[in-house]
Order: structure tokens, then sequence, then C-alpha cells
């Protein structure tokens, strides 16, 4: 794919300041910000919702297969930021919760979802140019980016 928007790719372990950093960046050069980990959560919290057991892949993949969903961008404090809605709704608080983050592995270890994930995120370039924070955006969401981050950091 030859890219005509520009792609910054924001990986790094947890709690090392990806979102931060990620809407910092999105926010002075005026691009849109992408949180794929909020995409994956969106899936997890939809699994919880229709009482699909996250640990049997074949539901979850099925799932995926066929919800209703839409990018929308939006804009708030002066970020413009995809959110991946569900039958119209954006779960913001409830992707943030206990049981949904508990959720994310096992939805997130499923092949179909990756691949289906992996179509999603890539249509976020019809928004503009993009600061992408989350897994593997620089090694095979946008493998072409030529602008890849890598945070770390020190528990202490």
């Amino acid at each position: 794919m030859n890219l005509k928007n520009i792609i910054i790719a924001i990986d790094g372990t947890s709690a090392s300041g990806k979102s931060t950093n990620a809407k910092l960046v999105a926010k002075a050069l005026n691009f849109v910000y992408v949180d794929t980990g909020a995409m994956y959560r969106t899936l997890a919290w939809h699994c919880l919702q229709k009482k699909i057991d996250v640990h049997d892949a074949k539901a979850v993949a099925a799932l995926c297969r066929k919800w209703k969903t839409k990018l929308e961008c939006v804009e708030k404090n002066d970020l413009r930021a995809v959110h991946l809605l569900v039958d119209g709704y954006f779960p913001e608080k409830e992707i943030r919760t206990a049981e949904t983050s508990a959720a994310v592995p096992h939805v997130a270890a499923v092949p179909k979802v990756r691949e289906w994930m992996k179509e999603k995120q890539r249509d976020c370039v019809q928004f503009g140019n993009l600061v992408m924070e989350g897994r593997d955006i620089g090694t095979n969401v946008f493998p072409e980016t030529e602008f890849k981050f890598y945070l770390d950091a020190k528990l202490e």
C-alpha cells in the first residue's frame, strides 16, 4: 500500500506514556489520534454484553464477523480522535472497567479478530494523517510507515 497520509505509530510497554504522548503529538500536529487498544476493548465489551465466552475463539470470531460497527472521527478538547461505534454507540466508560480489561487479552488473541482489526485500523486513514497508539501498528498494521516509535519505562 502506498500511503498518501502520514501515519505515526507509537508502541510500547504498559504505563510507558503511549497514550499521553500519542495525544500530545496528535494535538501538536493536528493529526487524528487512534487508540487501537480501545478498538479491542470495544469488541471485548460487546462480547460480554452478548454473553459470548471470550475463551471461545470461534464464538468471538463469529461475533466479530457480524457486529454492526462504524468508524467515527470526533473532536473533544482540541483532539480529533477515531471511535469505533457499535450499533451507533461508543462505550467510552464501559471499555475501561476491570471486567472488560480482563476479557481483552482473550479477544485480542483470536487470529480472525486480529485480521478484522487490522483492516478496520487501516480504514482510519480516511480521516487524514494519524497518530496510532497500540500493538503491532508499525510492524503489522502500517509496516510501510516511516514513523515508528517504541516507548519504554521502568516501573519505578
